[in-house]
């Protein structure tokens, strides 16, 4: 199966420098969700421990791109 993304969140991905495009041509859903999960703890160092709004996107991607490709 295919994984499942939108081209709003791929956008959102390439504009903040994530390396996904590997892991979606390989459709490799865990390295895809490791490629957001690095980006989301760089995010989080970057800022004292917290993420910033853009961080936070980031993890709200995370969890959508998770329950695409698990629920049902």
């Amino acid at each position: 199966m295919k994984i499942e993304i939108t081209e709003e969140q791929k956008a959102y991905l390439r504009e903040n420098s994530v390396e996904f495009e590997d892991a979606l041509e390989k459709n490799d859903l865990e390295a895809l969700l490791e490629a957001i999960d690095d980006a989301i703890v760089d995010n989080i160092v970057d800022h004292n421990d917290e993420p910033d709004e853009i961080g936070i996107k980031l993890q709200r991607i995370y969890g959508q791109i998770y329950n695409q490709n698990t629920e049902g």
